[in-house]
């Protein structure tokens, strides 16, 4: 039994603005979720926000959540409030083994290399796999012409040779056209799969890349919810399902959408909103319990985790360990089952009370 529940604001500002073709990102946005028992156990979950939420229209849409169906609360924000709240319950209430093992044991992670140029590209690359990573993960914008992305990518393979994972997001920056193009063009070059390579709303789109190309398409920004999940792979619409948990509803949707997605053979990665570690700590315990698939087993996925770094702080006492391209909580004393501790004084310092 839950005897208590709090709910702050926080804004962490990125050390670097970062860019994606959806746009830049200057700094993350969130409430922290926090439930403690009768007995005193605290647990800690995270719910991204859109920064042009005012926080007296939050404060109202928790409360309407709390106290009913919440009919007049956007999407974005209950699946946020869910997956924030759901973080905070696997924090107050450890999971089973051997789940908790493979919590503790950590996943693999992609290492993430924003648009650039095509030296600047081959250095960060040849220095994530210096630093243990397997997978990497290149971001590519709708301003980049095909050939250009063609030589950056061609180089990055030609810099870590054939073992290494090779991703690109387009952030459904493509259109169809376009994307034929590219796709048929990196065929050669051998990447493990492109994300959302056109709009959320182009299934059909998404449908014929498959068919026409032989790189896998990942559904990312498309992926909004289990109904969502269910409606792309009924489609023939993806090959990989990349995961965020503030966007689906939190750990009980993710869970739904792999077990559903496991049955039609199509994989489930786990990936970030750029949260801070306690919406990472959760991410991670939703990776490390997803089903295996025939051909890719859940073991050997890498996730798109390694993402607290870009933030001035994780709001963490310590923070998320990131060795040899895997991820895992720290597990120090104190921590719940998210294996995490808050810093009061960083959440002090970041704390949004005027929005």
């Amino acid at each position: 039994m839950t005897a208590a529940l709090g709910v702050r604001r926080v804004r962490v500002p990125f050390r670097v603005p970062f860019e994606t073709a959806a746009g830049t990102w200057a700094a993350r946005e969130s409430l922290l979720v926090e439930i403690r028992s009768e007995e005193g156990a605290r647990g800690i979950g995270e719910a991204p926000i859109d920064a042009s939420l005012r926080t007296a229209d939050l404060t109202g849409f928790v409360q309407q959540l709390l106290e009913g169906p919440g009919e007049g609360v956007p999407d974005h924000v209950r699946h946020a409030f869910a997956s924030g709240l759901g973080g905070a319950v696997l924090d107050l209430a450890p999971p089973p083994e051997p789940v908790a093992a493979a919590i503790r044991a950590g996943v693999g992670v992609n290492a993430t290399i924003p648009v650039d140029g095509i030296d600047e590209t081959v250095v960060a690359a040849a220095a994530a796999v210096g630093a243990g990573y397997r997978t990497l993960k290149l971001k590519a914008s709708a301003t980049e012409r095909a050939n250009t992305l063609v030589d950056r990518v061609r180089a990055v393979r030609q810099a870590v040779g054939p073992r290494v994972a090779i991703r690109l997001d387009a952030n459904g920056s493509w259109e169809l056209e376009g994307a034929l193009e590219r796709l048929r063009l990196l065929e050669p070059i051998g990447i493990q799969y492109v994300e959302q390579p056109l709009p959320i709303g182009a299934r059909g789109g998404a449908a014929a890349l498959r068919e026409a190309t032989g790189v896998p398409i990942a559904a990312d920004e498309a992926v909004t919810s289990p109904e969502t999940a269910i409606t792309l792979v009924e489609h023939g619409a993806a090959d990989v399902l990349v995961v965020k948990l503030a966007r689906v509803g939190g750990p009980g949707a993710a869970a739904a959408i792999s077990a559903v997605a496991a049955e039609a053979g199509v994989p489930v990665v786990i990936s970030s909103l750029f949260e801070t570690g306690f919406g990472l700590a959760a991410a991670v315990a939703c990776a490390a319990a997803l089903p295996d698939v025939d051909g890719w087993p859940a073991a050997e996925r890498d996730h798109g985790l390694a993402t607290a770094g870009v933030l001035v702080h994780d709001l963490l006492l310590e923070p998320l360990v990131i060795a040899d391209g895997r991820i895992r909580a720290p597990f120090a004393a104190g921590s719940g089952g998210l294996g995490v501790v808050v810093d009061e004084a960083a959440v002090d310092r970041y704390a949004v009370d005027d929005a």
